[in-house]
């Protein structure tokens, strides 16, 4: 469990300035990110009041928040009004916080190392592997998926660890849910695990 939580604060640590590589991307925002948390969670003390604070400013400015939203919509997608739209986006946005935040009051100071991958120039899509030093276990692989806009920025959208996409999973999830209860009820579930 405790690694599923670690693994899952990885998820959206993403990094976006335009011109840099995905794996350079990585380790800056990274090394901030860690820094930060490692001030404010010396003691293992932090709330998540102070831990959502540094997800908003660490990691959301780089989240392809956007294009997840759609994915997580499929086939929900068609017809969907620009209202909708940007109240699911902001709910998915919402929800990442609280998630990530909640995951990185795990983080006891761990090792992450992160590998390059080749990178396709006539590629908008890219992969960096992580690899987190577990003390007390086995170690956690994962690869962060990158995609790059047209202003040339990277930014990830999914992350697969031991195998699993999480924006996959999370997609049958919330489609499925749709289907169920509607789109309305689904963005207020969202909300609501703020």
């Amino acid at each position: 469990m405790n690694k599923l939580l670690v693994a899952t604060l990885f998820l959206f640590s993403t990094f976006s300035f335009a011109a840099e590589s995905p794996f350079q991307l990585i380790n800056q925002v990274g090394d901030k990110m860690f820094a930060d948390i490692k001030h404010v969670n010396a003691d293992g003390n932090a709330d998540s009041s102070t831990m959502k604070n540094i997800v908003r400013s660490r990691l959301m400015p780089h989240i392809d928040v956007k294009f997840v939203s759609f994915k997580l919509l499929g086939k929900h997608i068609k017809g969907l009004k620009r209202a909708e739209a940007v109240e699911f986006i902001s709910a998915v946005d919402n929800y990442l916080v609280s998630t990530y935040a909640s995951a990185l009051l795990q983080y006891k100071g761990q090792e992450v190392i992160f590998e390059e991958l080749p990178l396709s120039k006539e590629s908008d899509f890219a992969t960096v592997k992580v690899l987190i030093k577990e003390q007390a276990g086995p170690d956690i692989d994962m690869h962060f998926k990158f995609r790059q806009s047209k202003d040339g920025s990277w930014k990830v959208y999914d992350m697969v660890a031991e195998g699993i996409s999480l924006l996959s999973a999370k997609q049958k999830e919330i489609t499925g849910r749709i289907s169920q209860v509607g789109l309305a009820t689904v963005t207020n579930e969202l909300k609501s695990k703020v």
